[in-house]
């Protein structure tokens, strides 16, 4: 009868230092608001209470999936932070003008319609990926090449990859 409270004692200790589990959910901006994409964009989180568990992600990164307007519905994504630690904030300010940019100059058109996602990708402490979140659809306003009209699908598919292509450059250099 005396091993049970060693035993319990054991097991409480064994519980408090295991790592906490992160439990992940995107919580903003709300999927009823339409995304200016001339303005800054907060992107929420709450890593403690959601229905994705990782206990061993530490890290987040933000990404931005879009999708093209016209017949082919091409989809488009964009990392938009990286290194974010889940244990010091909840949030970040995305300002979406350099995508908006770089979409525009390319004569590409986005879809009016809420399928534009934000996509959460954690990582573990050494930067492996173990899980991913992606957001419910987003309507988009703000800028001109918001529209159901496209340029050709081989157009848009080369357009497309060197898009990823700078974008990946850019968040490098971030």
């Amino acid at each position: 009868m005396h091993q049970r409270p060693a035993l319990l004692a054991t097991l409480i200790l064994a519980y408090a230092i295991l790592p906490a589990a992160q439990a992940f959910e995107l919580t903003g901006p709300p999927t009823t608001e339409e995304l200016d994409l001339t303005k800054p964009i907060t992107v929420s989180w709450d890593a403690t209470d959601g229905s994705l568990s990782e206990p061993n992600a530490r890290i987040l990164e933000l990404w931005f999936h879009a999708i093209s307007g016209g017949e082919n519905r091409d989809r488009a994504g964009w990392v938009i932070a990286a290194n974010l630690s889940l244990a010091d904030r909840n949030s970040y300010e995305w300002d979406p003008s350099g995508i908006a940019k770089l979409i525009e100059d390319n004569d590409q058109t986005l879809s009016p319609d809420a399928v534009h996602t934000f996509e959460a990708r954690l990582l573990d402490q050494d930067g492996k990926s173990l899980a991913r979140v992606e957001s419910d659809g987003y309507a988009l306003e703000g800028v001109d090449f918001i529209s159901e009209s496209g340029s050709d699908g081989g157009a848009r598919a080369g357009v497309y990859g060197a898009t990823v292509a700078v974008a990946g450059i850019v968040a490098a250099l971030l």
